[in-house]
C-alpha cells in the first residue's frame, strides 16, 4: 500500500522496521522523528512502518527484513526509490540528530 501511494507521488519511501516492545525504536522516535529538520524531511517522503514483533503482518515483515537487507535488527531504516530501489541503510539508535539527518537528505539527492 506505501509503495503504490510512492509511485504514485512519485516520492523516495522511508522503511522503518520497528516493534512494539523496541526501547530503542521508541527513543529515536521520541528524540530523533521530533527533530524540526527531521519532520520537514519526512514531508518529503513516503513513510511507512513495519512492526516484526506483533500484529497480522509481523513474520512477513520480518521475513521481508532478513532476506532482503540481512538483518533482523530493530529499529532499522531503509530508504527506496518510488521503483523499489534501495538507496540507503541506518541500523540501530543513534543520539546524533546529524546522521539521521544527513541518511534523509542522501535519499533526496
Amino acid at each position: 500500500e506505501g509503495m503504490a501511494m510512492s509511485q504514485k507521488s512519485q516520492k523516495p519511501v522511508f522503511i522503518d522496521f520497528t516493534g512494539y516492545t523496541c526501547t530503542n525504536c521508541r527513543w529515536m522516535e521520541m528524540n530523533v522523528f521530533e527533530d524540526p529538520e527531521v519532520i520537514d524531511l519526512f514531508e518529503q517522503y513516503t513513510l511507512i512502518r513495519l512492526y516484526t514483533d506483533g500484529g497480522k503482518n509481523a513474520r512477513k515483515y520480518q521475513q521481508m527484513e532478513v532476506e532482503r537487507f540481512g538483518t533482523a535488527a530493530l529499529p532499522y531504516y531503509v530508504l527506496l526509490t518510488y521503483d523499489n530501489k534501495e538507496i540507503s541503510r541506518f541500523a540501530g539508535m543513534d543520539p546524533d540528530v546529524n546522521k539521521f539527518v544527513n541518511f534523509l537528505k542522501k535519499g533526496l539527492s
